[in-house]
């Protein structure tokens, strides 16, 4: 899986554990944030474009997130509880978390927001810090966002963030990309 690449978990657990931005705190969630979770990954609203729907309950929340924090301990860094600064309300997930993508190791970009707090930058906030935290920390592995075509808001966030639209990796998503070099990349440059 190219552990042997990364810097010791401890050091980017450092890095990663808890982010402040200019508006939001970013910290890795914790064994209690099931309930959260799940209001915003229960919520049909947050998963229009996901096909598989909303979590029907709270346990499949709560499944997530111990995948979430053993992720965590694994790698040291991993997907985000995001919060105004001195409060504990969680308004949204999202973050970086290890994948093996195309038979390669990747960065995937993730974001999820209660509805209440759309339209207001929160995403394109924590996709450019972790972006940023990402090729500083970990500039060996590309970051990689997928999205859906009718989710204008969740495409507008990767270019944000400094990601390029890879019409070339397009599945049955639409594929945003930073650091990734494919084959073709190659050729073009010849």
């Amino acid at each position: 899986m190219g552990n042997d690449k990364l810097p010791p978990v401890a050091k980017l657990a450092a890095i990663f554990d808890e982010v402040c931005t200019k508006r939001l705190v970013l910290r890795r969630p914790r064994p209690t944030d099931g309930i959260a979770m799940f209001a915003i990954h229960g919520d049909p609203a947050t998963n229009r474009y996901n096909p598989q729907g909303p979590d029907p309950d709270l346990a499949t929340s709560e499944e997530s997130l111990r995948s979430w924090l053993q992720h965590w301990e694994a790698y040291g860094i991993g997907y985000w509880a995001v919060m105004y600064p001195q409060s504990e309300n969680i308004i949204g997930f999202g973050g970086l978390e290890h994948q093996v993508w195309r038979e390669r190791d990747i960065l995937n970009l993730y974001y999820r927001f209660t509805p209440g707090v759309w339209g207001q930058g929160y995403a394109t906030e924590l996709a450019q810090t972790a972006v940023t935290l990402a090729r500083k920390h970990l500039p060996q592995w590309p970051v990689i966002a997928r999205t859906r075509a009718g989710n204008l808001a969740s495409i507008r966030t990767p270019e944000r963030a400094g990601l390029t639209r890879r019409a070339d990796l397009d599945t049955e998503h639409i594929v945003f990309a930073l650091g990734w070099v494919s084959p073709d990349d190659h050729r073009k440059d010849a």
